[in-house]
């Protein structure tokens, strides 16, 4: 027995309302509950986003969390080309890819090429069996055949009215989805929609703030190296007219020439060096990121007076440029904001490894003295904390910001593999 909600006692085996059976409501409730909590998770996911394939992998793990499914797939559309940017009960499907397009070429039915092409889910009932008889099938049958699946839906990622993708789902042996299942999975394949639309309009973002990097060098380079450059070349022909056979000249007027031409060869060379140093700074390129972030802490506390100590491990790890420069503009800012808004006395730098398996992440620690920072500060140098953090998120990595003791701690870890292994 059994109380309901009007404190009436019913037999376990059947609703008065609804003539179903009591464990069966329950569950249903409690199934209903998991999707809610799953649907909030993967939005909290998409919202707290440290990658495209960190995010869509927490989607697809939800999805098999909340419902009777064996595996998900979330699949990227780009160019005409399909490829897996989010899994969960799959294994060794690194070459998926590859081997789906084999299966195009022979022809077999790709179920979720039609839902991504229709932009409709699709459903089909004992899928597998029929996919593994497919000898179209062959290159991927290994791996569609290891997890324990029969049923299959593909739902479309449709995000502002086109296609993205698509969400498949392998349900479990005896699992068909209902409309509740399939109104869950259109609210998850929405999350990974917009995952997906964040991380286009984030890559178009940097691409146009390279591009005015780009004009805004070139406008640079013509207003003062090119014009200085145009000038030594007027006045080495004066030099030359002066010096011309037969041509008699002072040599006070030999020398005015020269040393405007000298004036206006450091003025261009001091001018391309701080384009250089915009590019990538030559402290980076002649000391690494140790010995920059030492010079450039020196550079601080000589102009600001507060103090900057910088710790190295014993063996810094071994980065690409590109992660060292990403890093370097990191501490730069990080360092700019104490000295702005910390009211600190000292700084502390940091740099290392970290994690459990014998520092399997790069880290990159700043924190100082100073007051601390408030939920109003950070909205405040909201720019500066954003483009610290896409520095670390486009190599795997989170960086973390708050109050630690008295002051503030900026923290950054970055996968080692990533780092090693490259963007």
């Amino acid at each position: 027995m059994v109380e309901s909600g009007a404190g009436c006692a019913v037999p376990v085996a059947q609703c008065p309302e609804c003539g179903g059976s009591v464990g069966a409501v329950v569950e249903d409730a409690r199934h209903g509950q998991r999707r809610l909590v799953a649907i909030a998770r993967a939005a909290g996911s998409v919202a707290d986003a440290a990658s495209l394939s960190v995010t869509l992998d927490v989607v697809a793990r939800e999805v098999v969390q909340a419902e009777q499914i064996a595996a998900v797939q979330i699949l990227r559309v780009e160019g005409g080309s399909m490829r897996v940017v989010g899994k969960a009960g799959f294994t060794g499907a690194e070459d998926f890819t590859e081997r789906f397009e084999e299966c195009r070429r022979l022809g077999a039915r790709m179920m979720f090429v039609e839902a991504f092409a229709t932009r409709r889910r699709i459903v089909v009932a004992h899928r597998k069996a029929a996919v593994l008889a497919d000898p179209r099938w062959a290159p991927l049958h290994a791996i569609m055949g290891a997890p324990a699946w029969d049923s299959f839906a593909a739902v479309p990622l449709v995000v502002r009215g086109r296609a993205v993708g698509v969400l498949n789902a392998f349900y479990e042996p005896g699992e068909i989805p209902g409309p509740a299942a399939l109104e869950f999975l259109e609210a998850m394949a929405d999350q990974a929609a917009t995952a997906v639309d964040s991380a286009d309009l984030l890559a178009r973002s940097r691409h146009d703030a390279q591009l005015a990097e780009r004009a805004r060098l070139a406008r640079e380079l013509h207003d003062s190296v090119v014009q200085q450059v145009f000038s030594m070349r007027m006045q080495a022909k004066a030099l030359r007219a002066q010096v011309e056979p037969g041509r008699t000249s002072s040599p006070e007027r030999v020398r005015a020439v020269a040393d405007e031409l000298l004036d206006l060869a450091q003025n261009a060379l001091a001018d391309l060096r701080g384009l250089v140093v915009a590019l990538h700074p030559v402290e980076l390129l002649e000391n690494g990121l140790a010995g920059a972030v030492r010079q450039h802490a020196h550079s601080v506390q000589t102009a600001s007076g507060l103090r900057v100590d910088v710790e190295v491990d014993d063996r810094p790890p071994e980065l690409p440029t590109e992660l060292q420069e990403d890093l370097y503009r990191i501490v730069q800012e990080a360092l700019h904001n104490v000295v702005k808004h910390a009211g600190a006395s000292r700084a502390r730098v940091r740099i290392g490894t970290d994690g459990p398996r014998d520092g399997d992440h790069v880290l990159v620690e700043v924190s100082d003295d100073g007051i601390g920072m408030d939920a109003g500060a950070r909205r405040a140098d909201a720019l500066g904390l954003v483009s610290m953090r896409e520095r670390a998120q486009r190599w795997g990595g989170l960086m973390e910001i708050g109050n630690e003791g008295r002051g503030c701690r900026v923290r950054v870890r970055v996968p080692a593999a990533r780092a090693e292994g490259g963007r």
